[in-house]
């Protein structure tokens, strides 16, 4: 005879059945990401069109999570399991850890509701095994949960070279404070030309145009309009840094690596199309910027090699392609992606391109040097090499005067900004001024 729920337990019964398919599609979507070498960050989209609006937070925590602490799950899956795994089970048993370990869905939910999924997905045979595992994972869970023994790379779910990386920055408790931070599911903000309502964001006093937003971009009329865009506050202020250097707004700008992310449509906000130009390296990433900044010139070409003639510049804002370890609370596959390897090759490309710049700014001019990482290869020891070999610049302080009590201890003494994720609540941005002398 089967057993009798109560009303309570039929409720939340319920409530897990009606996410079987969630697990499912939150399932195919990583392991599609994974063949396909796609961000989940910019694809995230395609899981939600396959399910209730209802579940869509519901899966973006699981697939999100679940990417950003894979080294812990797959450290707790060997704790768990006496032979090899093939791929797609152990995604399957990522998802079902992590609900074990960092949600609160039920235990009999849980394990029915990935028994079910893996039947579909993978079989009878391979269901059995699922069940196992997660029966067993829910009765260790608090043994699996304890993090004493662990080392710093597992128990923070980053590669070791990316920590390692923060640990030149940041010790103790600070390091770990960071590294926790990048876990966190980030708040989505923004800039607005045009108030917001209540309703869809709460003003950032600290920026003259920034916002949480408090109901999803597509739902912000302005979003819509394009009056306002999503933008982390730490490219809101390099952007305001950038644009008290030129207070008329009557000197030529240049942006070097333009993209689609938001600073050239910043900057457009303030400079006229004469006294703004972009370039771009990727024709489809040109054609997002004129969409969203009508008028201004993109040019789609190498920015090593411009064609502009050299001293045609006096701001040039270089926000170089980098290792992103700065964004990793917001794409929670990049720390897996990226390796040192990367960070070879990246930093050589940076070298070039602020030698490029160095070429087009004009005496008195200022190179904008922006990465959206802390790393030190990537930041000031960057700058320091261009120093070497660039004699006529100099690093021209940011005040720290300037700047809103939240982001002053971003400016070290060398007059260099570099926002960390747990201490500002921006992306890790690193900044430094470029003056070129006589």
């Amino acid at each position: 005879m089967g057993r009798n729920f109560s009303a309570g337990e039929i409720s939340d019964r319920r409530i897990q059945l009606s996410e079987v398919k969630t697990r499912r599609a939150a399932w195919e979507f990583l392991r599609d990401t994974a063949k396909n070498d796609s961000y989940i960050n910019l694809t995230i989209d395609d899981v939600h069109e396959r399910i209730k609006p209802g579940e869509r937070a519901f899966a973006t925590e699981l697939i999100f999570g679940s990417t950003r602490m894979r080294s812990r799950l797959d450290h707790a899956v060997e704790s768990l399991i006496e032979r090899p795994v093939d791929d797609e089970t152990r995604e399957l048993l990522r998802l079902g850890i992590y609900e074990v370990l960092f949600m609160t869905t039920a235990d009999y939910a849980l394990v029915n509701e990935y028994v079910d999924t893996s039947k579909m997905v993978l079989g009878k045979a391979r269901s059995s095994f699922v069940n196992a595992v997660l029966r067993r994972a829910c009765r260790e869970r608090e043994g699996l949960k304890e993090e004493v023994d662990l080392s710093l790379e597992i128990r923070t779910s980053h590669p070791k070279w990316i920590v390692d990386a923060f640990s030149l920055l940041l010790k103790g408790d600070a390091l770990l404070d960071e590294l926790s931070s990048h876990n966190q599911s980030a708040q989505v903000q923004a800039v607005s030309f045009d108030p917001l309502t209540q309703e869809e964001g709460i003003r950032e006093m600290s920026l003259p145009f920034g916002y949480t937003l408090t109901k999803p971009p597509s739902a912000v009329s302005s979003i819509k309009s394009g009056r306002s865009f999503v933008q982390d506050f730490g490219s809101q202020l390099v952007c305001e840094i950038a644009l008290a250097t030129d207070p008329e707004h009557e000197l030529n700008w240049l942006d070097l690596c333009a993209g689609p992310g938001g600073k050239f449509a910043y900057l457009a906000h303030f400079l006229n199309e004469s006294r703004l130009r972009g370039i771009e390296l990727h024709p489809h990433r040109a054609e997002l910027i004129r969409k969203r900044s009508n008028g201004f010139e993109i040019s789609v070409k190498d920015a090593r090699e411009s064609g502009f003639a050299e001293n045609s510049f006096d701001r040039i804002l270089l926000d170089a392609p980098c290792t992103g370890l700065g964004a990793l609370r917001r794409r929670p596959d990049a720390r897996w992606r990226r390796s040192e390897a990367d960070l070879k090759s990246l930093v050589k490309l940076q070298r070039e391109l602020l030698g490029s710049a160095a070429k087009l700014v004009r005496v008195g001019g200022i190179i904008f040097y922006v990465t959206c990482s802390p790393h030190p290869l990537e930041t000031r020891a960057q700058v320091a090499d261009f120093l070497k070999f660039h004699p006529d610049f100099r690093v021209l302080p940011i005040e720290k005067a300037n700047l809103s009590e939240r982001f002053r201890s971003s400016v070290a003494a060398d007059g260099m900004m570099q926002l960390m994720t747990a201490e500002h609540g921006t992306d890790g941005m690193f900044l430094a001024l470029l003056q070129r002398g006589k």
